[in-house]
């Protein structure tokens, strides 16, 4: 093997430190800030590769318009954007199939193969009550292939007393933001209902140069849940969500000019059924996606010789049965 041996050429060194120093003298002094306190909210763990979070508590920096945008704000979750909303999660360098999304159960995906409509297209965050995230393929209570991990939305019946219940939230911001939400739950001896209505938009945004983005959104969906509850240990409950919006992207020549979801679906919970058989969750649910791009209908004056427009359904629809055992009993 040749052996190299590095020469220093004094000119250029020389040449290089007056450059260097004539460079430095034209800068300002560089003044340094050094703060004693740092702040980190994070949200609590019991373990370290599962994450609960409420969508209703307070967000920073605003609160989130879509499922993607409040995944982000977790730790090993980025984003790829494509406007103001509709982007699409990513875990730990990981998307698509291997990070599938469940809103309340039902495993379903949107209906263009370009990812214009993710999974958390269809998502309001502050209509839910619960977000669960595990890390990884750890568990296998919600199928296998989930390389990078799995989200949950969840809605839960608040533990009331016979009553109505309900929370509302209005934001306002910059470039037309507008946010509306109202969740209200009554329960009675034995029956409850729940319903939430969301509604968000915005226009285009400018970014620091000033120049404005096509990102603006309209987005609205209604979620209506009823139980009953037969017994203490058994359960029963219908639920029917529908949601529409529209989306301008940046990202491509195509915008999306209807997101359109419409899904309901059935649950039992039974309950103490042996020593061994704590409980089981039986549910049965269907859902519609209609998806329509097109290059005109959300963009300013378009060329009329080259409209385009193309739609695509799907129709996931799904049966599963959980049980829950008490591990107790079959330890030795």
């Amino acid at each position: 093997m040749k052996k190299i041996n590095p020469v220093l050429k004094p000119v250029a060194l020389g040449i290089a430190a007056v450059m260097s120093s004539a460079t430095f003298a034209e800068q300002e002094p560089l003044t340094i800030y050094i703060t004693s306190n740092a702040v980190m909210t994070v949200p609590q763990t019991d373990t370290p590769l599962t994450v609960e979070l409420d969508p209703k508590a307070p967000q920073q920096p605003i609160p989130a318009s879509d499922g993607a945008s409040f995944l982000k704000n977790v730790p090993g979750f980025s984003v790829v954007r494509k406007g103001g909303t509709d982007g699409d999660p990513v875990l730990r360098g990981l998307a698509g199939s291997r990070l599938p999304v469940l809103l309340d159960g039902m495993d379903f995906h949107g209906g263009c193969s370009s990812r214009m409509d993710p999974p958390t297209a269809y998502v309001f965050p502050e209509s839910f009550d619960v977000v669960k995230v595990f890390k990884g393929p750890q568990t296998v209570a919600y199928g296998n292939g989930n390389s990078a991990g799995v989200v949950v939305f969840e809605h839960s019946m608040k533990a009331l007393e016979t009553g109505v219940s309900g929370d509302a939230s209005v934001m306002l911001g910059s470039f037309g933001r507008k946010d509306a939400v109202a969740d209200v739950q009554a329960t009675g001896d034995q029956a409850y209902l729940k319903t939430a209505l969301t509604h968000s938009e915005s226009d285009n945004y400018k970014d620091g140069n000033g120049t404005e983005i096509h990102s603006k959104y309209e987005r609205e969906s209604a979620t209506l849940i009823g139980g009953y509850r037969i017994d203490n240990d058994t359960n029963v409950e219908l639920d029917y969500v529908v949601s529409r919006g529209e989306a301008a992207y940046a990202d491509r020549s195509m915008d999306g000019s209807q997101f359109d979801r419409e899904s309901y679906g059935a649950k039992l919970v039974k309950g103490n059924i042996s020593p061994l058989v704590k409980n089981v969750t039986a549910r049965i649910y269907h859902s519609y996606i209609d998806h329509v791009m097109d290059n005109y209908s959300l963009r300013a004056d378009p060329d009329p010789n080259k409209f385009s427009v193309m739609k695509s359904t799907e129709k996931p629809m799904g049966l599963d049965s959980v049980p829950t055992l008490h591990w107790e009993c079959l330890m030795p």
